[in-house]
């Protein structure tokens, strides 16, 4: 009787588990987002995503770090661990954003703003805009990023590698494709409204 109270409750024993690494000390979700949540914010907009929802999807990247802390390589920097973490969330979301269309509705009195500009320049503006959008739409989310960081946000290609943990020639070559590519697409999108070069 003895023995098989003996098995029984070896059992129940627990089993010897290799411990995951634990974190390094202070490396946690709630300090990575308090200390690299605007980096995160930032890396998402040059990534494409559409401004409402920027908040869901940094959440999504943190979601990602809660899961994926313990794999984290200690030597590499939290920024460029973050932004592979921001280019992929970001990728998966353009996929399913193609499929869907945001129906916008008018906003109340108080939502409009206040100093009104002439009609033309507003809808020329947002032409402008839609247009730029739409080629870099197109572009792949390492060209996009790449592009946004050195065209807009005057990023130099040295700051862009260490960033995207990537050589730097890989970024000249990302940055003369992206250049290529939204060339081709503006006059694309220009010839099909009548206003490119014939």
């Amino acid at each position: 009787m003895k023995q098989a109270y003996a098995q029984l409750r070896s059992a129940f024993e627990p089993v010897a588990v290799v411990p995951a690494p634990a974190p390094a000390p202070g490396l946690d979700v709630r300090t990575i987002s308090r200390e690299h949540g605007r980096f995160v914010w930032l890396s998402l907009q040059r990534l494409g995503i559409h401004p409402s929802d920027l908040d869901d999807i940094a959440q999504d990247v943190f979601m990602v770090v809660h899961r994926r802390l313990d794999t984290f390589d200690r030597r590499a920097r939290v920024s460029t661990w973050l932004f592979g973490i921001c280019m992929r969330v970001a990728a998966n979301y353009r996929r399913r954003r193609r499929w869907t269309r945001e129906v916008l509705s008018g906003g109340s009195e108080d939502e409009r703003p206040s100093a009104l500009a002439a009609a033309d320049d507003i809808l020329v503006r947002r032409e402008q805009r839609e247009l730029a959008e739409r080629a870099l739409n197109r572009l792949e989310v390492a060209k996009r990023a790449t592009f946004v960081m050195f065209e807009l946000e005057s990023l130099s290609c040295n700051e862009i590698a260490e960033l995207m943990n990537v050589p730097v020639g890989t970024v000249y070559s990302r940055l003369h494709s992206a250049r290529r590519q939204l060339e081709k697409n503006l006059a694309r999108d220009l010839a099909r409204r009548g206003l490119g070069n014939s």
